[in-house]
């Protein structure tokens, strides 16, 4: 995801309520380019009257567009309708967004095979900070409109009718992750082999995010007693419902089309229960928002005894050299020509999904600069997303002579608290594991010299040598959802340097020394 907004919070003006009639009406703002931050999108409505609610709901990958939902502060439905009329079309971040209002909930409600949860008992009342691509319009507190996969071709192309009617958000998706996913073998062995450690035949479980089915079937084929498997895409849904049918599970495999923070625990068959299991894991570790939807669902576990899968995670980063990720990221001479001026333009702010570069990291001959650096470790069935720090400083020694040229981030997930199963994103376990690389892959954010950034008309490589001392500094925002990587070196000789100016002890201890090198 792009770096965006590193804003914490809505500011004040954010959580103002507008009072009256008018103070209700919301408009919808759709295909917003990823990378757009909150403060952009206030600015569109600045002439308006300015914003009192502001809801971005941000899209997995970039593939895909954000949407937003926007409460102006007052000036009735005649500025509401000024706003949709003037903005709709108009170009953010180099692409046309739709501007309309949005329309009332319909009145009524339409027969489902697939139970829902009621939505006037939303969990513990949290809002999440993320949805899953084609969640239900009531999840997202909204009727927005729903874009249509036909709705993005020309009308004379053809599109076949199995899809053209889906939701285009969800075929992005799928397409762009899903298949991957489910093939990802040891992906697949990692939840198989964690979860065979605490099944036994009076389990009960909820699984959060059922996608295709494939972790509560493998459940039921485990002989768990019963599953909930919660999907908030009413489409995906009913497809995760015919693969557990095709499968013989339909008996002890229950499916609620429903966003986790919906469900309450009495409406589960057996009531709460002993193994909450999720794969809700993006390219960072908490892009999708794990830990606040692990830490709502605890109350759907039986107190003390409950099991939660994946138990731990760690975010890392590390620096890396790569000569051929820098001939595609920056211009070169040639011929006796000059192009670096181009590089004025070069983006060494914002962060990337390694797919979005049109290769994989290892084909790129990555060499490691820095150790592999945890960031963030998390316990899924402890922690929530207030125990993220928003900033995160460590010490690094440079490795090897080179160019940093770029920070890679990874992670790891473990199946308990002694770590027994093992799955990871870093490039150096993925060499062999094509379909990790095209749904997770890495991380990645092109680095400066920050010393001299805002001096000259193109970034400075940031050179290092062997022993040099690097300071990270790592800015968290959304609870580990989005973050951004700055580099500083301090030569050994300028701590030398200041060790031999430091004042003398008489009989300086070891604790002492290491204090001054410090």
């Amino acid at each position: 995801r792009k770096f965006g907004d590193l804003s914490m919070a809505e500011p004040a003006e954010a959580r103002v309520a507008p009072a009256g009639p008018a103070g209700r009406q919301e408009i919808y703002i759709g295909g917003i380019p990823n990378g757009i931050s909150k403060d952009v999108i206030r600015e569109l409505f600045k002439s308006y009257g300015g914003v009192a609610k502001l809801n971005v709901i941000r899209s997995r990958r970039k593939t895909a567009p954000s949407y937003a939902f926007v409460r102006l502060r007052a000036g009735g439905s005649e500025v509401l309708e000024k706003a949709v009329k003037e903005l709709d079309g108009c170009e953010v971040g180099g692409k046309a967004i739709r501007v309309q209002k949005r329309r009332p909930p319909a009145e009524g409600k339409r027969r489902q095979r697939i139970p829902k949860a009621k939505h006037d008992q939303v969990g513990n009342g949290i809002q999440p900070a993320w949805y899953p691509p084609g969640a239900e319009a009531k999840s997202r507190g909204a009727k927005k409109k729903v874009y249509l996969f036909k709705q993005e071709f020309n009308p004379m192309f053809y599109v076949p009718r199995r899809i053209a009617n889906v939701p285009n958000e969800l075929i992005v998706a799928v397409n762009d992750f899903h298949f991957a996913m489910m093939n990802d073998l040891p992906r697949n062995e990692f939840y198989y082999n964690a979860l065979k450690e605490v099944i036994n035949a009076d389990s009960t479980i909820v699984e959060i995010g059922l996608g295709s089915g494939l972790l509560s079937m493998i459940c039921g084929k485990l002989g768990a007693k019963h599953i909930t498997g919660i999907e908030a895409s009413k489409p995906l849904s009913h497809l995760a419902q015919k693969n557990i049918t095709n499968n013989g599970l339909q008996n002890k495999i229950n499916v609620v089309n429903a966003m986790s923070t919906e469900v309450e625990a009495k409406q589960l068959r057996h009531g709460r229960v002993d193994i909450l299991v999720s794969e809700i894991l993006g390219t960072l570790l908490l892009s999708e928002n794990a830990l606040q939807f692990n830490a709502d669902a605890k109350r759907l576990l039986k107190p003390k005894s409950g099991h939660v899968i994946p138990r731990l995670g760690t975010q890392y980063v590390t620096l890396i050299e790569s000569r051929k990720l820098d001939l595609i990221t920056s211009s070169k001479g040639w011929n006796g020509l000059d192009f670096s001026s181009f590089n004025k333009l070069k983006d060494t702010a914002s962060l990337l999904f390694t797919k979005e570069l049109g290769c994989r990291l290892c084909t790129l001959e990555p060499k490691n600069i820095s150790h592999r650096l945890p960031i963030i470790e998390v316990d899924f069935a402890q922690d929530d997303p207030n125990t993220v720090d928003p900033i995160k400083v460590v010490r690094t020694k440079a490795l090897e002579d080179g160019v940093i040229h770029a920070a890679v981030f990874s992670w790891e997930v473990y199946s308990d608290v002694s770590k027994k199963f093992k799955m990871s994103t870093h490039w150096e376990d993925t060499i062999d594991n094509f379909q990790r690389d095209m749904q997770w892959g890495q991380g990645i954010q092109l680095l400066e010299d920050p010393d001299f950034g805002d001096n000259k008309n193109a970034p400075v490589p940031l050179e290092v040598k062997k022993g040099d001392v690097l300071i990270v500094e790592l800015k968290i925002a959304e609870g580990g959802s989005m973050m951004q990587c700055v580099v500083r070196r301090v030569q050994v000789q300028e701590i030398e340097q200041k060790v031999r100016l430091a004042p003398k002890h008489d009989a300086p201890s070891s604790s002492g020394e290491a204090k001054a090198t410090d």
